[in-house]
């Protein structure tokens, strides 16, 4: 299976301290940050963000590369990040739970996301107090989150599902609706670039193993119906193809100006025609990088807090100077 489809995996674990408000409004949720802060330093490296300190332009920068959530920005006097060397682990304190640790790794690598994150688990649980009940498992604010407290997570590249209008669910999930699709920012976010994110919906009644198993086999279920889909739209829908590939290559080579969204539709279609030979590319990575570089927040801290108009020109043109060197037709 192509490996462009399985963008990253992730574990999220939903953890509150026994006996204290769900939500906290004062400085308890910076003693929680200091404390976890403190016993995972004893392992390894951290380093930990208090958010009242950041402004608007880099706690969004940190949300376009999936260390935190937007819902931790609205109550930043009272949360924290606290996140690993690597960037692969991060911590979010006092968000919707006192903890929520996730682990991101690249592709469909979601039991190793898990070997990692619950191994922070295991060191935090050994000395803080979960609320933890022997009925309903680990306590949440969320319900859907009862039980395991466990968010299994793929993020997935699906334009020929999209663009074929195909009902984006692997029949796995269709039989026994455990599993949701959202888009790139998770609940209530929308698609972007035609990526999306298939998770589990509900903790409760299962375990973590059976959780992940799930989630990694509709994943699977569902990227073997992209290829099929992929090969169907070339034969049926050649023309269009071609058109929209090449059209996305020659607006992002030579715009003056380009909103955000706009980018990440073209970005898509250039990666489309990677995967069906009509474009090479010299290093994906650095494509990849190239989708981060160019969101609103990371253009604003580079170039300083430039409003919408400036941005979409510098993008345009970052984005041209990137792909002329990078893309090429084949």
């Amino acid at each position: 299976m192509n490996n462009d489809i399985f963008l990253s995996s992730r574990i999220r674990l939903a953890r509150n301290i026994d006996g204290l408000p769900f939500v906290l409004k004062d400085e308890r949720a910076l003693e929680i940050a200091d404390e976890v802060f403190y016993i995972l330093n004893k392992s390894e490296h951290f380093d930990m963000i208090k958010m009242h300190s950041c402004d608007d332009l880099f706690s969004n920068s940190l949300v376009e590369q999936h260390l935190i959530s937007k819902d931790l920005i609205s109550n930043k006097n009272h949360s924290a990040l606290i996140v690993d060397q690597s960037s692969q682990v991060s911590i979010m304190i006092n968000e919707e739970d006192h903890i929520r640790q996730q682990c991101i790794k690249k592709g469909l690598s979601l039991k190793s996301a898990y070997q990692r994150i619950k191994a922070v688990d295991n060191i935090l649980s050994n000395q803080i107090p979960f609320a933890y009940c022997q009925r309903l498992g680990f306590l949440t604010s969320c319900l859907t989150n009862l039980g395991t407290g466990l968010r299994a997570s793929v993020m997935m590249f699906l334009p020929a599902l999209s663009l074929s209008k195909s009902p984006l669910v692997s029949p796995k999930a269709l039989a026994d609706e455990a599993l949701t699709i959202r888009g790139v920012y998770g609940e209530g976010s929308d698609t972007q670039g035609f990526v999306y994110q298939i998770s589990n919906k509900y903790s409760l009644g299962f375990s973590e193993c059976e959780i992940i198993d799930g989630v990694e086999l509709s994943a699977s279920e569902l990227g073997a119906e992209e290829i099929k889909a992929r090969d169907l739209l070339f034969k049926t829908h050649y023309n269009f193809l071609m058109d929209n590939i090449l059209r996305s290559f020659g607006t992002l080579l030579n715009c003056f100006s380009i909103e955000y969204l706009e980018f990440l539709r073209h970005i898509g279609f250039i990666k489309l025609g990677i995967y069906y030979g009509i474009l090479g590319c010299r290093d994906c990575s650095m494509l990849e990088e190239l989708v981060l570089n160019a969101g609103p927040s990371h253009l604003s801290m580079k170039n300083g807090n430039i409003g919408q108009v400036k941005r979409d020109v510098l993008r345009a043109e970052y984005a041209g100077e990137v792909l002329k060197n990078l893309i090429f037709r084949i």
